[in-house]
């Protein structure tokens, strides 16, 4: 494979934007890949829709350590999402060494807020 061809997707657990204001949850993305990787994409893909207001004050995050930041810092979710758009995250650094694991952050807010997504991350392996 060459190129696109060689990313490979992954997929977090599904967030729900109003777990508590504050309240985190961490998800493990991938562990222990046997080369070095480079995170290529980060989004935020809605599931259910996010109302017009309060979804901005949750965010999420991707590092190399429970709730780091070192892959993309804390990118807020956007308010006035329907299901099957996307947030799109910036890479601060991509690279993963091999036998490390990848972990997604999110933070939530007060439980009033409606809006779930996932997070949906594109690696490209060393050859």
């Amino acid at each position: 494979a060459r190129g696109d061809q060689r990313i490979q997707w992954f997929r977090s657990v599904t967030f729900n934007i109003d777990n508590g204001s504050g309240t985190t949850i961490d998800d493990v993305i991938f562990s222990d890949l046997d080369k070095d990787a480079y995170v290529v994409h980060v989004r935020a893909v809605y599931v259910e829709a996010t109302d017009t207001t309060g979804a901005a004050s949750a965010n999420f995050k991707l590092g190399t350590a429970a709730g780091g930041a070192t892959i993309v810092a804390a990118t807020a979710l956007e308010v006035s999402q329907s299901v099957g758009d996307a947030t799109e995250a910036t890479i601060v650094a991509p690279r993963v060494a091999a036998g490390s694991a990848l972990f997604a952050r999110h933070t939530g807010i007060a439980a009033t807020e409606a809006g779930q997504y996932y997070l949906q991350v594109g690696v490209l392996t060393k050859p």
